[in-house]
């Protein structure tokens, strides 16, 4: 299946389709809804949601696809959770807020806070490698970023202040990433030896 956000029904929402696009349907309810991303086991979709009555401020939420119950995740009162990247575990979920990348124990609430790649400057967009050991991420205007979780070191891999939407090859060796370098937007590869 495939889980995407869209705005066709007047709001921004997640949805759900069949991989040749046919039984789409809304899974996130109503309001402002978006960025999905699917648990290890397919089961569960973790996405953000703005709050009714505050719009601006969003938090992570998400619904098991399974009976359909959704739940919070978070309940900050300011900011914008980036949306969230499981972990190859399924009890752990990596997310971006404010200057801050977040780990979460989703059975147990327990987070763990890493410091920011330099002091004021956001965290968007984590994407947790395949093993679990390290976590691409966006800094805007600052570049691309690799966490390593067991030390919390943290290096710029890419100078591109354009570069988001990543995605690690299923061998945990190279990255792909969405920028506008050549000032028209194209899909990238960053080689192996920058992802390590």
């Amino acid at each position: 299946m495939i889980a995407f956000d869209s705005d066709r029904d007047g709001s921004r929402g997640v949805y759900v389709a069949n991989t040749d696009g046919q039984q789409v349907h809304r899974v996130s309810g109503e309001g402002f809804a978006a960025i999905p991303s699917w648990s290890p086991d397919g089961r569960t979709l973790a996405f953000v949601r703005a709050e009714p009555n505050r719009p601006q401020v969003w938090n992570l939420w998400t619904i098991n696809l399974t009976n359909g119950r959704s739940r919070r995740l978070t309940s900050y009162p300011v900011g914008q959770p980036s949306g969230g990247s499981w972990f190859p575990d399924g009890r752990r979920i990596a997310f971006g807020h404010d200057d801050q990348l977040v780990v979460m124990n989703v059975v147990t609430g327990a987070t763990r806070v890493y410091p920011p790649s330099r002091k004021g400057v956001s965290v968007r967009t984590p994407v947790v490698s395949p093993d679990g050991s390290r976590a691409v991420l966006q800094a805007p205007r600052d570049g691309t970023w690799l966490l390593e979780f067991r030390t919390g070191a943290m290096k710029k891999i890419l100078a591109d202040p354009s570069a988001e939407e990543y995605t690690w090859a299923p061998d945990g060796r190279r990255v792909a990433y969405h920028s506008r370098a050549t000032d028209t937007w194209g899909v990238w590869i960053l080689p192996p030896a920058a992802a390590r």
